[in-house]
This record gives structure tokens, sequence and C-alpha cells, in this order.
């Protein structure tokens, strides 16, 4: 088994270290309070190999250059932002905020604004996921977080 501190092979013992109980070897029990040792099972597991699995996930994401293009196919069906915004329903001041770009849009508002105006501000972001289910270890020691 492993010490979930050091990350070590070893005989293991319950320890309290900084108000945590953990299972840790003999060399790191020496930080806290030792409170039993652990007892391993007898049956031996069947060590498991990582698995991976890949998964793609598609997001939607407001392109960076909004501001502008909001602005210009406003201007060119010849609204102001008053206008603009009350076709919309929102405020003129969030209107305002858009196209300086100090305001982001949720995907609503910008799936709204481009049927008003006719225009893309949104695209599709595929992004790869992967994910790993452990093998003979139970997780992350301590030591993994630790450069050398």
């Amino acid at each position: 088994m492993q010490c979930e501190m050091c990350g070590k092979d070893a005989n293991l013992v319950v320890a309290i270290v900084e108000n945590v109980k953990m299972k840790v070897c003999r060399e790191c029990g020496r930080f806290g309070n030792v409170l039993k040792q652990v007892v391993e099972p007898v049956a031996e597991k069947k060590k498991e190999k990582r698995l991976e699995r890949k998964e793609e996930e598609t997001v939607e994401i407001i392109v960076p250059d909004f501001p502008k293009k909001i602005r210009k196919a406003r201007e060119k069906s010849g609204l102001d932002q008053k206008d603009f915004a009350k076709k919309v329903g929102l405020k003129e001041s969030i209107i305002h905020k858009i196209e300086t770009g100090h305001y982001t849009p949720s995907i609503d508002i910008a799936k709204k604004l481009e049927k008003i105006l006719n225009i893309s501000l949104i695209s599709e972001y595929t992004e790869e996921k992967k994910e790993y289910k452990a093998g003979d270890s139970e997780g992350l020691t301590l030591a993994d977080f630790i450069k050398k």
C-alpha cells in the first residue's frame, strides 16, 4: 500500500497529521500522532491498468471581435443605440457596454443579436476531454505535488 504523504510502498499506519487522518508510512507518521497499524486485506486485489477514455465536447463561444461586428451591423441597419436597445429588449447602457467591449453578452443574447442583425457572433469550439480511470493507485499523494 502507498503512503498518502510520500507515496512510498510500505507498511502503513493510521496517523493524525495536521488534524487530518491519513494512512502513512512509519517515517511520515512521525509528523503526527500514530493511532494504529493498517492491516492489509488478505485477498489480493487484481491490478488494473489505467484506462483512458476520450470524449469530445463542443462548446459555443462568442467571437473575440463581437463589439466591432455588432456596432457595424447596427449602424448599417440605420439604428441608433436607443432604438436598437428597444428592438432587442435590453437597456441602452448594456448595448453601449457590449459595443465598447466592456460587457460580453451571454450566448442567449448573442443568438438574439445574430438573428436581429443577421451576423455571426457565435463559433463552436471542440474540446477533447481525457478521463483516466485509476489503476492500482488509490489516488494522488502529497508527493505527486512536490517538485524535486
